[in-house]
């Protein structure tokens, strides 16, 4: 029978637990500092420093990857697993979609290495982007992320901010305060990293399908460190601007979300949870008469007192991860460079930006005919509509097409792939509707808030 003292110190060691796990989390993925001159964050720095003596090797890596999971699948499929064990059958036996995507990623991979085949492959702007310079870089935040992502969500620290926070994001986006911590994961780290990180939670019962979808959809954005790079670099925007453009950029963020949290396709998800399994967690009786820092203490402690220890975080973020190359890669890298030859050697976003030629003139913006493309091509690839702003001569107008490019980013290119191969119950309609709408919703305000800082 555990005396007061063995409870006492059991009580002491799960606090201990949560305060260090939580502190970890929190200084992995949200806590922003400077380093050699510039601003990042933590897990961005290890990337680097991960990433940097290997860089010249990652992308034959990537082409390795793929090549497995093509050969994996195959074989998988077509024995039935034989002789695999249940994790790699419930990675290599799939369906004939999910197969002739891996064999294509593999070939895909191979002529864009490797410079094979027709050019609108591996074009500089298409197959070279997507696997010399994107899939390395994911290769690194996902092994990261899914590895350590368990500190931030798994030890009590984003439910203890979550009772504090209930209330204002239950107001402003219909979500759980819980959901004010993945936000910020987004924004401050990645929006890989966001839904990443609500997918593991959302499995857990944690949220809805329509919270969920809100969350990532309305939230998922570039990393505010890329962002400066990105605008003024790449884009041509002003380095002066820039405290405009967070500032505006928070605006248009939370009005968005507001907007596409009450309106379809969103607004139409179910409140059922995954497989209707609701988390225990959400199950605690809300006693009133305590404060909210007893409730939230409470919570806390409870989560962590179920977390997980280290061997088992790391055991699950190297299958997860390996899980994530065999399945998910092979879609980002299939429709991202399918996404980029439509927008290079296609005139399907010109055809399609038509339309938004006339309103954007009607609402003065300068260059409408030139920026019209630049507000739709962000569907392809989230660099696009930076590199379309670089041949704009307006600043105002450079400055709305970064801002619009910023909070609408679906692109099928990353984020687009990763959630349609999530268990995040959206589909390719959902993503086109939302980037739309979040289009549509932005531009005005960007350009409203341009003419008040005085841009032309």
């Amino acid at each position: 029978m555990p005396t007061d003292t063995t409870v006492t110190q059991q009580s002491s060691l799960v606090w201990l637990k949560m305060i260090i796990g939580s502190f970890c989390g929190f200084a992995f993925f949200m806590i922003p500092f400077k380093w050699d001159g510039e601003l990042t964050i933590l897990i961005s720095l290890i990337q680097d420093k991960i990433s940097a003596p290997v860089e010249g090797q990652l992308p034959l890596v990537i082409v390795a990857l793929m090549v497995l999971s093509a050969l994996g699948s195959v074989s998988g499929t077509l024995t039935g697993g034989a002789g695999m064990n249940k994790y790699f059958k419930s990675i290599f036996v799939t369906s004939v979609m999910s197969l002739i995507f891996r064999v294509a990623a593999a070939v895909m991979s191979i002529m864009a290495y490797w410079k094979l085949g027709h050019e609108a492959v591996w074009n500089e702007y298409t197959g070279e982007i997507i696997i010399i310079y994107l899939m390395p870089s994911l290769l690194v935040i996902f092994l990261l992320a899914t590895t350590l992502l368990p500190l931030l969500l798994d030890f009590g620290g984003v439910e203890f901010i979550g009772v504090y926070l209930q209330p204002m994001f239950k107001r402003l986006f219909r979500l759980p305060g819980r959901a004010s911590v993945l936000t910020a994961t987004s924004w401050i780290g990645s929006g890989t990293n966001g839904i990443i990180a609500a997918d593991i939670d959302y499995k857990k019962g944690m949220y809805t399908a329509r919270e969920v979808s809100i969350l990532c959809l309305g939230f998922g954005t570039i990393s505010m460190p890329a962002v400066f790079i990105y605008t003024t670099s790449i884009g041509g925007l002003e380095v002066g601007t820039f405290l405009y453009f967070f500032f505006t950029l928070f605006v248009v963020g939370v009005v968005s979300t507001m907007v596409i949290a009450r309106v379809p396709p969103l607004s139409l998800k179910s409140d059922e949870f995954y497989q209707g399994k609701k988390n225990p967690m959400l199950e605690l009786p809300k006693d009133v008469s305590r404060s909210k820092l007893q409730r939230a203490s409470d919570i806390a402690y409870k989560k962590a007192e179920k977390a997980p220890g280290l061997g088992r975080i790391l055991k699950d973020g190297v299958l997860t991860t390996f899980e994530l190359y065999m399945t998910v890669f092979p879609l980002i890298v299939v429709i991202g460079i399918l996404a980029l030859v439509a927008t290079e050697f296609t005139p399907i976003f010109k055809f399609i930006a038509i339309p938004l030629e006339p309103l954007l003139s009607t609402i003065g913006m300068p260059e409408a005919s030139e920026a019209a493309p630049a507000f739709l091509v962000g569907f392809a690839d989230l660099l696009l509509p930076f590199l379309a702003a670089e041949g704009i001569e307006s600043q105002l107008t450079k400055f709305v097409i970064c801002v619009t490019g910023t909070v609408t980013v679906i692109c099928m290119s990353e984020t687009g792939a990763i959630l349609l191969k999530s268990a995040i119950p959206v589909n390719f309609t959902d993503l086109v509707l939302v980037f739309l709408l979040k289009t549509v919703v932005s531009i005005p305000i960007a350009l409203a808030m341009g003419r008040l800082y005085g841009l032309n």
